[in-house]
């Protein structure tokens, strides 16, 4: 397969400068375009599909700044990057403030270039990739359950398919691997969607408080017992009762609930009649229903009632392409509850995301989009802010070593270039290494000295 090369549009109004910067460019395998005339430049970003865009800041006929801002109108994802032989404090403050991706003061190296070029790049990549998350979100707007895996898009048929039948439904997965919204899609789907959804979590119900709060009671059933209490069964009556961790249901209540599903009548606690219910019935579990079945810890009669449709549903690490959907969804949630502008994550922060394992499926990555969201003010997401995963016991306490001295290294330079505001020239000196190792180093990382600049500085610069 032919490799796709990145697209870079130059524009500079010195023949010589450009020709020589397109050729470097050329044998880094960047497919180049060029101009030394802004506005016949700008005419080729209507006419081709340009990924970064390098330009001169002082040209006769159009300053760098002004194409700065024309190039963004075009395209407001575009990563800009200014060259100025006038490399003062005010000409990266006004550059920074314009949102140029960075810049550069000639003469610079090709190291410099190739560093600032490729984080630039990886920062396109990431806006496209958000394009496509946010025409994907918007196309399933209003579905329960988000996805682009093939292994969902079959579980979503199948819940279309089984959404008209009043056959009781038992899902089984990973916790925190989407059960209840999946139960929700197919009571959503079904002729009962105007009617009630009940969800109850059979291992979170204190075991003396079990069959009241189910199957209720009357007045006077027990002391406290002050008025009677419908219980959760029946308010299910007409719609869906979701049962989630079925396994956990006590014996004694096993058989109450198996008379539910035989008779639909159930009696409530100190009732002397049978109360008529009309409703269907999911359940789910984390654990093997089978061995629980096998080991008499649940009631093989139950087991066949409620297993009529059985539905599994896969754990986040089976579904790799839809944890940045989920992502972005609930990054989008959380930026609009915060009231902060998060368009989406950086690249750092999607690698970050895609390498992780989830054990704890989507609540996991929820609960981390959470925190992310938390601590990020504006912009986007950075792979710092993505927090790492909880400490687990066994070989999930400690990540692969080659992983390990990844996070090192990059922290390290991260934490080295703020230390020396982006000066290579100390930074190598303080690590020990030569300015090729260390823009090497960069570079594989995707970070630019340009942004490690002192902010005060560029803040107090007139």
């Amino acid at each position: 397969m032919r490799k796709i090369m990145p697209t870079i549009l130059i524009i500079d109004d010195d023949p010589d400068f450009l020709r020589l910067l397109g050729l470097w460019l050329e044998s880094e395998d960047y497919r180049v375009l060029s101009s030394n005339n802004p506005l016949q430049g700008l005419e080729l970003l209507d006419q081709e599909s340009v990924d970064l865009l390098i330009t001169d800041l002082r040209m006769p006929i159009m300053d760098g700044m002004a194409v700065l801002e024309a190039a963004q109108a075009r395209d407001p994802d575009l990563p800009v990057i200014l060259l100025t032989a006038h490399g003062t404090i005010p000409n990266a403050v006004e550059a920074m403030r314009a949102q140029a991706f960075g810049y550069l003061s000639k003469p610079f190296s090709n190291d410099e270039l190739q560093t600032l070029c490729t984080a630039a790049l990886a920062q396109r990549l990431a806006g496209r990739e958000l394009s496509k998350l946010r025409a994907d979100l918007r196309a399933q707007a209003g579905q329960s359950i988000l996805h682009r895996s093939p292994v969902m898009a079959s579980l979503v048929n199948e819940i279309t398919r089984i959404a008209t039948s009043q056959a009781s439904v038992f899902l089984s997965g990973e916790s925190g691997s989407g059960k209840e919204r999946v139960a929700r899609a197919i009571h959503e789907a079904s002729a009962r969607s105007d009617q009630p959804f009940v969800a109850v979590n059979c291992g979170a119900i204190p075991s003396e408080l079990a069959e009241s709060e189910l199957f209720g009671h009357v007045k006077g059933a027990f002391t406290g017992a002050t008025q009677d209490h419908i219980g959760l069964i029946r308010s299910a009556d007409q719609g869906t009762l979701f049962l989630d961790e079925i396994g956990d249901l006590p014996l004694a209540l096993q058989v109450k609930l198996l008379r539910v599903l035989q008779e639909g009548t159930l009696r409530p606690v100190g009732a002397k009649t049978e109360i008529s219910v009309d409703l269907r019935v999911i359940s789910a579990t984390h654990q093997d229903i089978h061995a629980l079945t096998a080991s008499g810890a649940f009631r093989e009669d139950l087991y066949y009632r409620l297993h009529v449709i059985p539905l599994r549903v896969p754990s986040l690490s089976e579904r790799p392409e839809d944890i940045l959907l989920l992502a972005q969804y609930f990054l989008d949630r959380e930026s609009q509850r915060l009231e902060r502008n998060i368009p989406g994550f950086s690249p750092e922060a999607m690698d970050k995301l895609m390498q992780r394992p989830w054990p704890g499926n989507v609540r996991e990555l929820e609960n981390a989009i959470t925190f992310a969201a938390a601590v990020t003010e504006k912009g986007w997401v950075s792979g710092e802010a993505i927090p790492d995963a909880g400490r687990q016991g066994g070989s999930r306490a400690f990540p692969p070593l080659q992983d390990a001295k990844t996070a090192f290294e990059r922290v390290y330079l991260e934490n080295l270039l703020r230390a020396t505001d982006g000066n290579i020239s100390r930074a190598a000196r303080i690590a020990g290494r030569h300015r090729t190792d260390l823009y090497k180093l960069m570079r594989k990382h995707g970070l630019a000295p340009q942004l490690f600049k002192n902010q005060e500085e560029r803040d107090d610069a007139p």
